[in-house]
């Protein structure tokens, strides 16, 4: 990219908030986080679902709780195993 733009020019600095806008990467993470969807296609699909949840601070028991839980990535699909 700097050899297309600045052809001869050894001191060329590219200056990024120009290009890419901080506001956007700031409200895809925003909305990742507090959606849990993570990821679009090209037909605006959902990646994945279900990456982020909100922690639960209740109580100390509930919240060590929550920390605790573990989720396998099994396919609903086929035939599986069980985990082990």
């Amino acid at each position: 990219m700097t050899k297309e733009i600045g052809k001869g020019k050894k001191d060329l600095k590219i200056d990024l908030s120009r290009i890419i806008k901080s506001d956007f990467i700031t409200k895809g993470l925003r909305t990742a986080l507090a959606t849990g969807n993570w990821g679009r296609d090209r037909e605006n699909n959902v990646l994945k679902t279900g990456v982020s949840q909100v922690l639960n601070r209740l109580t100390f028991a509930s919240f060590l709780s929550h920390l605790r839980r573990v989720t396998t990535p099994l396919d609903k699909k086929g035939k599986q195993a069980k985990p082990r």
